[in-house]
């Protein structure tokens, strides 16, 4: 016998806004964290890079060392509460009977991928503009 399968109506999809909404508070503040130092990171970057151009070297230190802090700390930030959400679906399996289906805990896993997503490419971006500045700072400037 064929099973036949449907789609979620629209608006009772998941959705990335919808994972971040349902959210408690702490993992919304975790995320907006992430978030914010994706931005900063940006900033950050744009704004030595500007400077060596203009031949200003301001900053250098204080730059390669907020990137580092985030290459370090977002993935494991990020890590935690994805566990935490892991851990949540795992106390929700073990103590509802009869266990629920998989369509129950989707949103808990969701929130987890996006968690790791989120601090894994804040870590990428940081990595990358660090190894960048590191170069550009290190490279001899030719005149002429």
């Amino acid at each position: 016998m064929v099973e036949v399968r449907r789609l979620v109506p629209d608006e009772e999809r998941l959705t990335l806004l919808r994972i971040f909404t349902h959210s408690d508070w702490l993992a919304q503040i975790v995320f907006a964290v992430l978030l914010a130092s994706i931005v900063a990171t940006i900033i950050v970057w744009a704004m030595q890079w500007i400077a060596f151009v203009r031949g200003r070297g301001a900053w250098r230190d204080s730059a390669l060392a907020y990137l580092s802090a985030v290459v370090v700390t977002a993935p494991l930030l990020a890590f935690v509460r994805a566990i935490y959400e892991v851990m949540k679906v795992c106390l929700g399996l073990v103590n509802v009977r009869p266990a629920p289906d998989l369509t129950m805990f989707a949103p808990a896993f969701a929130e987890a991928a996006m968690f790791l997503l989120i601090g894994t490419l804040a870590a990428a971006l940081a990595s990358a503009a660090r190894g960048h500045l590191t170069i550009m700072f290190h490279t001899p400037v030719r005149e002429g």
